[in-house]
């Protein structure tokens, strides 16, 4: 073999070794690239009564007929939580959740955590309840630790029930709390969507907090309307009664607050 082949072989080798490192950088690159577009990030469901934290049945709360209140249960669906993106895309984060606060040994948040495309957003969005098209899917299509399961199901004409409020009153401020308060509330015509605008950047780097609080007092009582929960007619839904359900669930949905800090 001649000086001149040797030399073109030896080139050709080299820059074929050449060639595989750098494919193998360019790999190495491409993933750790993929692997920054998404940032863990967490969003707490605060729950609230009266702009205090919620505290389940451990607490006395003042409701504004002069009765208390000790709040038992507070739950409610989340469908289609997404983030709007600055350039006008929309990341979904999920499909459905419920946020239920039933433990009085926990605080008063819910966490749940999903990896976000870093980049600026502008707002946040979600459906208060359960969206048509899974509202009218059998819960026996899920699975039992699923959001969807069949505890939270009256029967196939009324579906799912998007929201839940319970609470022990003392209507006779006499330390006794023995009159039981329960709003259950659900049907497609009560399905909202709910939009908040806002700007932030979620890059891993200071990001910031995101709280979306509800308030159960706000749900009952505006300030200006309030409902006379000594009325036996108007302590109790549990799929009928949809005036009273339309009335609460108009506060619920309107109550919520988006907080970034």
């Amino acid at each position: 073999m001649s000086f001149t082949e040797t030399n073109t072989k030896m080139k050709y080798l080299s820059l074929l070794a050449l060639a595989t490192i750098l494919f193998a950088f360019a790999c190495e690159d491409d993933d750790d690239f993929r692997d920054d577009q998404n940032v863990s990030t967490t969003i707490e469901f605060r729950a609230q009564y009266d702009a205090a934290d919620l505290a389940i049945q451990s607490a006395t709360y003042a409701y504004p007929t002069g009765a208390e209140l000790k709040t038992t249960l507070f739950q409610y669906y989340v469908s289609d939580l997404t983030l709007i993106a600055a350039d006008g895309n929309e990341v979904n984060l999920s499909e459905i959740e419920l946020i239920r606060y039933d433990d009085a040994t926990a605080d008063n948040i819910e966490e749940r955590t999903y990896d976000v495309p870093s980049g600026s957003y502008t707002g946040l969005r979600f459906g208060l309840g359960v969206k048509p098209d899974l509202n009218a899917t059998d819960p026996n299509n899920f699975a039992a630790n699923d959001p969807l399961n069949e505890n939270e199901f009256w029967n196939a004409d009324a579906r799912y029930v998007f929201a839940k409020i319970e609470a022990n009153a003392d209507l006779e401020n006499d330390g006794t709390f023995d009159t039981g308060l329960s709003y259950h509330m659900g049907s497609d015509a009560l399905y909202t969507t709910i939009t908040f605008s806002g700007n932030f950047t979620i890059d891993g780097e200071n990001d910031p907090q995101i709280v979306l609080s509800a308030d159960v007092l706000k749900a009952l009582s505006d300030g200006t309307n309030t409902f006379d929960i000594a009325n036996p007619d108007q302590q109790r839904i549990h799929g009928g009664n949809q005036a009273i359900a339309t009335e609460i669930w108009g506060r619920l949905a309107s109550q919520f607050e988006l907080t970034l800090r």
